[in-house]
């Protein structure tokens, strides 16, 4: 099934699909996948014609063809789509046989950020449209989001490294598949997030170290423990929670 080019836009060759995949838009989206399912590992995402990623672990993101797979992804590559509107979002292991399904428009020259959520078997897509305008005045953009389907809200703070949790959270009272938007604006220096339970500030779920620079693009994702049933634990933890930073290109 998955063999054969869907939709009404007939047999392309390879060359001409990645430039002009997806049917009633001239020219490119961009599009890259986070797998925050827990259990998602043999699999492949199918953006109306294009296979965006496979196999990418668990807490990572990535882009196929640049395999970026890493924990920090330092390019933050795109792989282009072609745009289109109501395009098939598909999730599968055996082509076939759908994990997940749904329809999205990629509109031209947009970023987007394809978040794949909650544990097998009942995952979904959740996508994020990104923000890839730079930052002025010498601070840097940041997006954060709860992709984490059993920690209950959430507060985030940003702070000193080794300060420990202190002040107001940027982020109060996060709820799963929130989202901050429009982007925080921040200043830049050698940082930590850390993650509360919301309006407990003396357990901490997750801390992460992060360095970010003046004039760049950043989305941080807050990741359940790789075992699904587990529930609140102390980070260092055999089943903690997870913190990814990603670098954000400002594309051309």
């Amino acid at each position: 099934m998955y063999s054969k080019w869907r939709g009404s836009c007939g047999i392309l060759s390879l060359t001409a699909s990645l430039a002009l995949l997806g049917c009633g838009v001239a020219g490119n989206s961009y599009v890259r996948v986070v797998n925050a399912s827990q259990g998602l590992s043999n699999f492949t995402i199918l953006a109306g014609q294009t296979p965006i990623v496979s196999a990418v672990p668990f807490g990572t993101e990535g882009v196929q063809q640049q395999g970026q797979y890493a924990g920090i992804d330092a390019s933050g590559n795109y792989r282009p789509l072609g745009a289109g509107t109501n395009q098939t979002l598909i999730a599968y292991s055996t082509p076939g046989t759908d994990l997940a399904s749904t329809t999205q428009t990629f509109v031209k020259n947009t970023a987007y950020t394809i978040v794949v959520e909650a544990p097998m078997p009942n995952i979904m897509f959740q996508t994020l449209t990104d923000d890839n305008t730079a930052p002025t005045g010498g601070g840097y953009s940041l997006r954060v989001m709860d992709a984490s389907t059993v920690a209950g809200p959430v507060d985030i703070y940003i702070t000193a490294a080794g300060a420990g949790v202190g002040g107001s959270p940027v982020v109060g009272n996060m709820q799963f598949q929130g989202v901050t938007n429009p982007y925080l604006q921040l200043s830049p220096g050698t940082l930590e997030v850390q993650v509360t339970p919301a309006g407990n500030p003396n357990k901490v779920l997750a801390t992460h170290t992060f360095s970010p620079a003046s004039g760049k693009i950043y989305s941080i994702f807050f990741f359940d423990p790789p075992n699904a049933s587990a529930t609140i634990d102390p980070p260092g933890g055999a089943n903690s929670y997870t913190v990814l930073p990603v670098n954000d290109p400002v594309l051309p």
